[in-house]
């Protein structure tokens, strides 16, 4: 609905970040695969309970969820079409923020080993290439467009809240797509579970800048939950 100005007001559904780390503040390494299967277990019920559907840099989905040996080729004639592609699921959407369309979903499923299932609904700019868009299509994939050259986030919150009706949904990483969230002032609530391990590795932190420069933003505290085999649940609201 336009405003007085006869601009339309812009939506966004209640954003929760949602991260699994170690007790050095890691989202990735060798305890993801370690931590306890029950701690596992509740993070995903977590999931499910905070949000109708969560998302994640390019990045995360590229490492676990393209197939590299697809051929796109074979739409490189085709002509580019800006619409947005809405796909409607019975099941919750996993978004991808994927600025220049770099990842070759197998599906417009993911199945995960105990059944579950995610529809695949890709957030990009006008920078993806016509061949990319079209195999999205052929895939029966969700995609909708929020920019030029960059995502916009709070057009993409905007379309996922009308196009989707996602009113809750979860940022789970990684570190560079959950700063642009924090960057955009965009985030209600942190939920950190902190798995009781140690990494050590130079790997990414919760949160990190793409120019590496300071992002401060203050949220208020909440609560802490202590979770079985002795892991930790903090809460902090804006």
């Amino acid at each position: 609905m336009p405003n007085g100005k006869g601009e339309r007001k812009m939506f966004k559904p209640y954003v929760s970040l949602l991260m699994l780390i170690s007790i050095d503040g890691k989202i990735d390494g060798s305890f993801i695969n370690d931590y306890n299967q029950e701690l596992g277990d509740y993070y995903e019920e977590l999931k499910l309970e905070i949000s109708e559907a969560w998302g994640n840099g390019s990045s995360t989905h590229k490492i676990y969820f393209s197939d590299e040996n697809a051929y796109i080729s074979k739409y490189k004639n085709s002509k580019m079409d800006y619409e947005d592609n809405i796909v409607k699921s019975e099941f919750p959407y996993v978004v991808s923020f994927d600025t220049n369309g770099k990842v070759k979903w197998k599906d417009n499923l993911l199945i995960y080993p105990d059944n579950i299932k995610n529809q695949v609904l890709v957030v990009t700019t006008k920078k993806s290439s016509a061949e990319y868009i079209a195999y999205l299509k052929e895939k029966k994939i969700a995609y909708i467009f929020a920019g030029e050259e960059k995502i916009d986030l709070n057009i993409a919150l905007d379309k996922l809240y009308r196009l989707f009706n996602i009113k809750k949904f979860a940022i789970t990483g990684g570190a560079t797509i959950n700063a642009e969230f924090f960057r955009e002032n965009l985030v209600d609530e942190i939920m950190i579970m902190i798995a009781p391990f140690i990494d050590g590795s130079k790997n990414a932190t919760i949160s990190e800048t793409v120019d590496g420069k300071s992002l401060t933003k203050e949220f208020k505290f909440s609560e802490v939950k202590k979770l079985k085999n002795g892991g930790l649940l903090l809460i902090y609201k804006k």
